[in-house]
């Protein structure tokens, strides 16, 4: 054996390099892959970091257990002369030994993976990052790893990597069918950002539910290893706790998120307008005043435009956001990948023009000669509204029925119109460009 494997060889021992560097590679390029196109992402944050650390593990941790699996039913079956039941040193330190190895390579690897991303928010991303949301997820890679050696050891075959696999992504997706799953996996259903933040009870639940399971699953390790099999009382506690621990969250579901309610804000006007913005995207504020003023400003009509436009980041408490009509604060959400030039113009809009649901066509909206009277009227809010929209991004030509009017026309008519608008009344042939 060379210096150079000697000095190399506890990194991997007892295992063969393969069985730990192939599983860390594919860990390592599906991090990358799946991250990559975040690096350009707009209003990145340490707080949607902190949630991608477990949202990303998806695949990974699935990998993972599926690479413990297959060493578990390779080096820890009973055929092998270093793995007999009488032996003292498998009942814990080879099972032991063979986690850590297995665990330790592809957790490394994923950390890896995430480092680009990391640079990148480091480089321009604001708030602070969400400790209890990073240790739960890094914490339970960990014990959904160790699930995978279980099932090698239990099944003591190449059946048990495939097992692992769906198992370990079964669990990790169960989140996105309920939200009470969320402080028993990896991620939320939501992803948080500035001005938002993980649940501090759930955060702190799954970080105690992940280092429980870790003692459960070792103890049952090492009781299928162990001739002949006792089960202490230390372990069947420790079983017993973790099947509780599945239980409560479903009895009372945590909350999954908080208002972080801190940050100073950053505001500019324009046209009796207030904009503002959360402090880590003032670089956002001026794109957002750029974008909603020519709306505001198409439309024409006093009175209508809002009085403030905030950043949802700024929110207090939910009171505060339903109550933002009434208070004339426009409520706009700035989010780590957002596309501001189609969303600003559309939350502006759906602010002048009624919700075309509301006009009684049931959300259809057809200017079809043969088409019902409350759809071509859904059409004729339905057209202002992309009308009003086509004026932030410099599209002149508008849609039918708009098409090719002039911005005082429009003005004009909303003017003497406004009621009947408002009240989806107007029909495509009361229009006074279309008589």
């Amino acid at each position: 054996m060379t210096p150079a494997a000697t000095r190399t060889s506890p990194l991997f021992w007892p295992l063969p390099r393969v069985f730990v560097l192939v599983p860390a590679a594919v860990i390592l390029l599906l991090t990358l892959a799946s991250t990559w196109g975040h690096l350009s992402w707009r209003a990145l944050d340490w707080v949607h970091l902190s949630s991608e650390v477990g949202a990303q593990a998806r695949l990974p941790v699935a990998v993972a257990a599926g690479a413990a699996a297959l060493v578990a039913a390779r080096f820890a079956r009973p055929t092998l002369v270093f793995a007999q039941r009488w032996q003292p040193r498998v009942e814990r330190d080879v099972p032991r030994r063979h986690c850590a190895v297995v665990t330790g390579w592809c957790l490394a690897a994923y950390l890896a993976g995430l480092v680009p991303l990391t640079v990148a928010v480091a480089a321009r991303g604001a708030g602070v990052p969400d400790v209890s949301a990073v240790a739960g997820a890094l914490v339970g890679f960990a014990s959904l790893t160790v699930s995978g050696y279980l099932c090698g050891v239990a099944l003591r075959g190449p059946l048990a990597v495939p097992v692992a696999i769906g198992l370990v992504f079964l669990l990790t997706s169960l989140p996105l069918v309920a939200d009470a799953w969320s402080a028993l996996a990896l991620q939320l259903p939501v992803s948080p950002s500035l001005g938002t933040r993980e649940s501090t009870a759930l955060g702190l639940y799954r970080l105690g539910y992940f280092l429980l399971l870790i003692v459960a699953l070792s103890w049952t390790v090492a009781w299928l290893v162990r001739t002949p099999r006792r089960v202490s009382a230390a372990h069947g506690l420790a079983v017993a706790a973790v099947a509780v621990a599945l239980v409560l969250p479903h009895l009372r579901p945590f909350p999954l998120l908080a208002y972080a309610g801190d940050g100073a804000e950053v505001c500019d006007e324009r046209d009796g307008v207030r904009y503002c913005v959360h402090e880590g995207h003032r670089d956002e504020l001026a794109t957002i005043v750029g974008l909603a003023a020519p709306v505001f400003d198409a439309y024409g009509l006093p009175g209508a435009a809002p009085a403030q436009v905030r950043d949802l980041s700024l929110a207090g408490d939910d009171g505060e956001v339903l109550r933002g009509v009434e208070r004339g604060v426009l409520w706009v959400r700035v989010y780590p990948g957002w596309d501001p030039y189609q969303e600003v113009p559309a939350t502006a809009a759906d602010w002048l023009v009624p919700d075309v649901f509301r006009c009684g066509s049931g959300g259809v909206a057809s200017l079809a000669p043969g088409a019902e009277p409350s759809a071509r009227r859904a059409a004729v809010v339905e057209g202002l509204r992309t009308w009003l929209v086509s004026r932030a991004q410099g599209d002149p030509s508008g849609a039918e029925p708009f098409a090719g009017v002039s911005p005082d026309q429009v003005r004009a008519w909303i003017r003497r119109d406004a009621d009947r608008l408002a009240a989806c009344e107007v029909a495509p042939e009361d229009l006074p460009w279309r008589t």
